[in-house]
C-alpha cells in the first residue's frame, strides 16, 4: 500500500520542525554559532516605578527573556532611583551575571533569589544539572556593586570584585589588555573601558551580537571623571564595533525620558515615558565627536540619547550651556 501525498508532506514538515527543534544542539551540548544574530525580543515595556514608592507593588526585580540563552533584569525604580539593569547570560557549563544592582538587603532587592530560580529553570529546560556562576560587575559603582555580598556564600559561584587582580584571576592573564570569559561554547570578550568610572570594562558576547557597556555608555548623563581615558575608551569601542558585528548596546541604566536630549531629574523613582535601553552601535561615533568637540573643557553637551558632562557634577543642569543645545530645552516647564 503506497503513502498518499499528503502522508508525505506532513511527514516531511515534521521532520522540519524536528530539525528546527534540535539546530544548536549537538551531542546535549549547545552550539553558539556566532555566523548569524542569535534571535532577540525586545517588544516590551520596564516597569517605571511610582509616584509613591512606598506604595508600589511591582515586582522587586523584572526579568525578561531577551531570547532562550539570554536575560535582563531590572531593579524597580521604586525600590531604587538608579534603576540599574543586569544580565544573566548562559552558557553550556558556566553562568554569567554582569552586574550586581544599587542595594544590599535582600530582604528588599532579592537579587540572588531570582537569579537562582531563573538559572533552575534555564537549567531544566536544558536538561543541564550543574552550572558554575560568575558575578562579574562591569564598574566599581554602588549601582553596580551593592548586592554582591548576597553571593558571598554561594557554592560554585565566583564573585570577581572590580580590580586589576581578581579581574586577572578570571578572564586571563592578558589583561587589562584584554580579557575573554568562557561559558562553555560562547566565548564573550572583555574590554577595559574606563573614564567615567576607572573600573568600568565593556563586556561583549558575539553570539548575540550586544556589547554590555554598563555604566560606560548608556542612555544617560555621561559625567567624564578622567578625560584622556574616556575619550580614549570610546576611540576603542567605536574601533571595535567596526571590527566586530554588534546589533546593540545595552548599559547599565536609563536616564533619558523618550523625548530626544531630556533627561529625568536625579534620584527620579517614576519614570513612565522613559528612553529605550538599547542603543544603536552609531551613536559611540557621535559621542566620540562631541567629547572631541569639548576637548577638555567644562562643558555640557545635549544628544538626542545622551548627555555629556565634563568639570560639573552629576545632578547639573544645563542651564547656562547654550552652545548645540536645540531651541526647545530654552523653554520653560520642560523639565
Amino acid at each position: 500500500m503506497g503513502i498518499h501525498n499528503g502522508s508525505v508532506s506532513r511527514v516531511r514538515r515534521i521532520i522540519a520542525i524536528l530539525c528546527v527543534l534540535n539546530a544548536g544542539v549537538v551531542h546535549g551540548e549547545i552550539l553558539f554559532d556566532t555566523t548569524d544574530v542569535a534571535p532577540g525580543n525586545l517588544r516590551f515595556t520596564w516597569i517605571h516605578g511610582s509616584l509613591s514608592a512606598k506604595a508600589n507593588t511591582d515586582v522587586r526585580i523584572q526579568v525578561h527573556r531577551y531570547n532562550e540563552h539570554t536575560y535582563i533584569l531590572r531593579q524597580n525604580p521604586a525600590v531604587h532611583w538608579e534603576a540599574p539593569f543586569m544580565y544573566l547570560l548562559m552558557g553550556n557549563h558556566t553562568a554569567v551575571l554582569l552586574d550586581a544592582g544599587a542595594l544590599e538587603e535582600a530582604e528588599y532587592f532579592p537579587l540572588r533569589e531570582v537569579v537562582e530560580r531563573t538559572m533552575e529553570r534555564w537549567m531544566y529546560a536544558n536538561d543541564i544539572r550543574e552550572m558554575k556562576l560568575v558575578v562579574l560587575p562591569l564598574g566599581n559603582d554602588p549601582s553596580q556593586t551593592a548586592a554582591l555580598e548576597q553571593f558571598g556564600n554561594r557554592p560554585d559561584t565566583v564573585v570577581v570584585p572590580p580590580e586589576p587582580r581578581g579581574r586577572r584571576e578570571v578572564l586571563g592573564t592578558d589583561w587589562p589588555q584584554a580579557g575573554r570569559l568562557d561559558l562553555g561554547g560562547r566565548e564573550l570578550e572583555v574590554l577595559a573601558t574606563p573614564g567615567l568610572d576607572a573600573a568600568a570594562v565593556t563586556v561583549y558576547d558575539p553570539w548575540s551580537r550586544v556589547l554590555f557597556t554598563g555604566n560606560a555608555f548608556y542612555p544617560g548623563r555621561l559625567v567624564i571623571r578622567d578625560f584622556t581615558a574616556y575619550k580614549s575608551s570610546l576611540r576603542d569601542l567605536a574601533a571595535f564595533k567596526e571590527m566586530h558585528p554588534v546589533r546593540w548596546i545595552w548599559g547599565g541604566r536609563i536616564e533619558m525620558t523618550a523625548q530626544p536630549g531630556l533627561d529625568y531629574i536625579l534620584r527620579t523613582n517614576y519614570r513612565p515615558n522613559e528612553h529605550p535601553l538599547e542603543l544603536s552601535p552609531d551613536l559611540l561615533d557621535d559621542a566620540l565627536q562631541i567629547v572631541s568637540m569639548i576637548n577638555g573643557s567644562t562643558d555640557i553637551r545635549i544628544h538626542d540619547d545622551f548627555i555629556v558632562m565634563h568639570g560639573v557634577g552629576r545632578g547639573a543642569r544645563d542651564y547656562g550651556w547654550p552652545v548645540f543645545i536645540p531651541e526647545r530645552f530654552r523653554e520653560l516647564n520642560t523639565r
